[in-house]
């Protein structure tokens, strides 16, 4: 699990602009388990949590529609 400092670090698709289809792939289905691993942490929370982990969502969203439009 990475910490939240490490997940602000995450490249954008803007740093990837010159990276290999391949590399924007193994990002993308990186970016992908990611979501799923933060909906079922959402499912199970409440309050706070919950909002922090919807606006990851809404972020991760944001990286996956911008991974796919580069392939």
């Amino acid at each position: 699990e990475l910490t939240e400092e490490e997940e602000d670090k995450e490249p954008t698709a803007k740093q990837l602009k010159g990276d290999s289809v391949a590399t924007i792939a193994n990002k993308l289905q990186q970016t992908t388990k990611e979501m799923k691993s933060t909906v079922n942490k959402w499912k199970t929370s409440e309050g706070e949590e919950k909002q922090k982990l919807r606006d990851k969502l809404l972020k991760l969203t944001n990286i996956k529609k911008e991974l796919e439009s580069m392939l």
